[in-house]
């Protein structure tokens, strides 16, 4: 990876990628760090000759993994310290950005990493197995049932879904 390549990087998928993890995490802070902190490893796999093919996917791997761990760290000290805050909640736009971010985190962590991993970072269902080490049908199962939550918590309809359909055709 060299200078311009990184350049166009941060500037075409920068944003998108902070976004999608900040939807998974609560946390827009702690999103943009995960994601800055895997862009920094890339670059230094780039460094020692190493060749990442798909920059964006190994990055989101990459800040994924590293929010999974900052959540067992503070799964751990909430349990050994009680006095620790609550993790910060996402703060952003408002509207239907808002009501999804909502119904997003009002979802279990599995099937809200499944749903931004699926239609936030167009992953294919196999590609999702394996980022999330588990089975094709799992992955299945949890999409599934995130967007049967999403549906209600959105209070989507078969109307307003063929209604939306119309407006955009």
């Amino acid at each position: 990876m060299d200078e311009v390549e990184l350049r166009t990087f941060l500037r075409e998928r920068y944003p998108r990628l902070v976004a999608a993890v900040a939807l998974v995490t609560g946390d827009l802070t702690f999103a943009e760090d995960a994601v800055q902190e895997a862009i920094v490893r890339a670059w230094e796999r780039s460094e020692r000759g190493d060749e990442i093919a798909a920059l964006d996917r190994w990055v989101a791997t990459v800040a994924l993994n590293l929010t999974r761990s900052r959540l067992r760290r503070l799964r751990v000290d909430r349990l050994a310290s009680p006095k620790l805050a609550a993790s910060p909640r996402l703060e952003g736009p408002s509207g239907d950005r808002v009501d999804v971010a909502r119904a997003l985190a009002a979802l279990p962590r599995r099937q809200r990493e499944v749903a931004v991993l699926r239609y936030y970072l167009d992953l294919s269902t196999a590609e999702i197995a394996t980022e999330m080490h588990t089975s094709e049908g799992t992955v299945k199962s949890q999409l599934s049932k995130a967007r049967a939550h999403l549906a209600d918590a959105l209070a989507l309809t078969d109307d307003n879904q063929e209604n939306s359909h119309a407006e955009h055709r």
